[in-house]
Parts: C-alpha cells; structure tokens; sequence
C-alpha cells in the first residue's frame, strides 16, 4: 500500500477506536557504498529500510508498536500492540504528544540532482581520485581505502493533535585513505569530502590532500614527555567535542551524569568559545526544521562567550525541568526509543589563522588526530588518555611529524584553557565541526 494511503487508515481507524491522542511515524531510508581498489570495482552495496511507528497514550503511560509491512490487515494489530503495551509499561515519566500550533522554519535538505548521479559517475569518481593519489609521489604504495557513499530519507509524522509534516533529506561523501613509505617506514592518513553537490567531488584533490597528509608523517621522531601549548587540528577536535556531546543533554543532566548540572550562567570555557546547535545551517548534514516528535527546531547557542546558556530538550525532559522542548528529540528510525541529539552541533570561528595561531608558540606540538576515543575518554569526567597523531611546533612553525604519542587532561579544563580560537571551521563526517583552537597545555608523552 502506498504510505500516505496507509498512513490515514492507520489515522482512520485510530479515531474509530475513540483513541484521543496518538502519533504515527514513519521513516523511509535507502544508502548505497561503491569501493574502488587497483583500479577496479572492489564492492558495491545497496540497502533500504523503512518502517512505521505508532504510539498513544494509555492513562498517563505511552504505548508504541512498529511494523515494517504496509498491508491494510497489518494496522489493526499495530494500534492493539501499541495499547497493550502502554498498559504493562512502569516507567514513570510522563510522555506527551506534541500539537502546538507554531511556525516551521523552511531547510533545504534535499538536493534532486544528487539523486542523479550515476553508478559509473561514482566509480569514474573513484577511479580518477586513488590514481591522483598514486600518481602524486612515488612513495605513496597504495589506496587502501576508496569509497563513495550516498543516501536518502525520507520522515513523516501525524498525530491526533493536528501535525502532519513531512521532509526529506539527501547527502554524498567520498573517503580515500593511502599508505605511504620511505626507508621502511610506513605512514598513512585520509582525506574526505561531503557535500549534496556533486561538482565539490573533485577526485584530484582528494586524491592528493590525502597523500600529502600521509608524506608530511614521514621522517617522524620521538617526542619528549613534558606539559607544553597544543594546537588541536579543526578535525581533531571536531571529533573530541562530538565524543563528549551528551554532556549537553537535558537526559544526563537529570540522571547526574554530565558535570554541566547545574553550572548554567557559570563559565565553562575559553570567553572567546562559542558552541552552536544550528538545525538551520545551509547545507548542514543534519539540518531539519521539525524533531522526531513534530517539535519545530529552532537555533540555540549553547556556551556564548564562555558561559553555559543551556541544555537540549525533548518533550519528556523540557516537562520534568518545567520549561520548553528545545526541538532536539532524536529517534533512530522508527523502531528506536525517543532520545536527544544536536543537528549541527559547532564551535563558531575565531578571528585568528591558523597560520597566526602557530606562530604564537615556541615550543609546542599540533595534534591533527586522536585516537580510542570511545575507550580512552570518560564521557562522565572529562578525562582522557589518547594515542595522537602530530608534529611538533618550533619557534613559531610547524617542524617534525611525531610518532605516535598520548595526549592526557580533561575535556571541562581543556575548555577552560583555550586561548586562542582559528578561523577554518570544518565538519566531521557526523555533523560536528569546530576550528582548529590553541590550548595552554596537555600533557604529552612519547
């Protein structure tokens, strides 16, 4: 059955069964991959997903029940389950459904073209971009790693209340990882590209930005044990605060779990920091203008000039804390449970080049990556223990790579000690982005 068709008889057949307030949700998802090695196809998938999830009030508790089939002799079963299961539920929060009648701030997150794109295009793509690669420098060995991804989503909601909304997404990226060596040494490194245009897939430069990343690593030394400033890379620490992104979470404030508890007004940061949740961004991954609960989304400065101005709600969270949803309930398709997550969670620029910031340090090391950071990060604490890759910095300029070193301190602090913040924002392959920023110290060890 077509979805809307059966979107409304679920709808239909709800109101015949006098139920007052309810909500369907329905998701639609498709990816593809295509990965290259040795100048031939190494693998292709394609996958599909799409399901409908329907929940309503049983006395003060919510049930939900999902099916993954669209036949008419399927809705009834999907209302029954859902109000069995609302009468065995314990927990005792209180779930609502949403119906405010409030403006939608229109995002583009569908590009048609992209949808265009061919197989042969993306391999063609692949293809040109691991022979720039190896063709950059003869001791670039091999491309490990080539790949082309795509996708599309689709979401609708529609409740007893009066919401019915729709939208849907698209987006493309590319990763191409090589493996360099000289003299027995071996290094490698990455580079990517995401975008829902296609023209901003140059294969040339991709190929070579991620061979020139893996050479600068040759000639590494061993580092010194010592405190010293770190300069953390735009994509380093795009991945740390991503790592650490639940700590704004109004879930984890309340559970005790996240050191922001309470510390709203108070300065947690750098008085130059930044944090944005931007659901509006042009050409953000996550760009939405409504939530998994309906909940129009809405721009939010998370720390403004150092300062905590607050948490990210969903309906059930805003209501224990006695104030408004921040439009950020998440689902993970339709099967999942109601949670919280940014959209484009980033760190504002600086007014600073990279360039700039550097020069500023005599001695000093740049951390371009970490690594472990689900194992040697406490989400709850702050602090961290990593295995980092880098260079050391030397009278002001970048100088030798460095093998393999740990970088220890705590998240809260590192925050507390940046003292300069750079002007090249860049998002990793999640969402999150942030600028390359000067910290006064970590502790280094070779």
């Amino acid at each position: 059955m077509e979805v809307k068709l059966f979107i409304d008889k679920v709808f239909e057949k709800a109101k015949e069964m006098n139920l007052n307030e309810f909500e369907i949700y329905y998701t639609f998802s498709e990816s593809n991959s295509i990965k290259v090695f040795k100048g031939t196809l190494d693998s292709y998938s394609d996958n599909q997903n799409q399901g409908i999830s329907f929940r309503t009030k049983v006395g003060d508790k919510m049930g939900y029940s999902y099916t993954e089939s669209l036949e008419e002799e399927e809705i009834l079963p999907l209302i029954e389950g859902a109000i069995e299961n609302g009468k065995v539920i314990e927990n005792e929060d209180i779930v609502d459904i949403y119906g405010e009648k409030r403006e939608y701030v229109p995002v583009e997150s569908y590009n048609p073209e992209l949808d265009k794109i061919t197989t042969e295009e993306k391999i063609e793509f692949l293809l040109a971009a691991e022979k720039a690669a190896l063709d950059y420098d003869t001791r670039v060995k091999s491309v490990n790693y080539c790949l082309f991804g795509s996708g599309k989503s689709e979401r609708r909601i529609k409740n007893s209340k009066g919401l019915d909304l729709h939208d849907i997404g698209n987006y493309a990226y590319s990763y191409l990882a090589v493996v360099v060596e000289e003299d027995g040494v071996v290094k490698n490194d990455s580079d990517y590209v995401v975008s829902r245009e296609f023209k901003d897939f140059n294969p040339e430069k991709l190929g070579e930005n991620a061979a020139k990343k893996a050479l600068k690593k040759l000639g590494a030394i061993n580092g010194e044990t010592k405190v010293l400033p770190v300069v953390i890379s735009n994509e380093a620490f795009s991945d740390l605060l991503e790592a650490m992104s639940g700590i704004f979470s109004a879930e984890n404030i309340q559970k005790g779990i996240s050191k922001f508890k309470g510390k709203i007004g108070e300065k947690v940061a750098f008085e130059k920091f930044n944090l944005i949740d931007n659901p509006h961004l042009k050409d953000g991954y996550g760009s939405a203008s409504f939530d998994s609960e309906g909940v129009p989304t809405e721009y939010k400065e998370l720390i403004k000039d150092g300062i905590l101005q607050g948490y990210l709600y969903n309906l059930k969270t805003a209501k224990k804390d006695g104030v408004k949803t921040t439009g950020n309930g998440a689902k993970g398709g339709y099967k999942g449970t109601m949670g919280i997550s940014p959209f484009n969670l980033y760190v504002e620029n600086g007014n600073k080049s990279f360039e700039e910031m550097v020069s500023s340090i005599k001695d000093g090391v740049l951390i371009d990556s970490f690594a472990g950071l689900h194992s040697g990060l406490n989400g709850i604490s702050g602090d961290f223990s990593l295995a980092s890759e880098g260079y050391i910095i030397k009278d002001g300029k970048i100088d030798k790579p460095l093998n393999q070193i740990t970088v220890a301190g705590n998240f809260f602090q590192l925050l507390l000690d940046i003292e300069e913040i750079a002007g090249d924002l860049k998002f990793n392959l999640s969402g999150v982005g942030s600028p390359s920023i000067l910290v006064k110290e970590l502790n280094i060890a070779s």
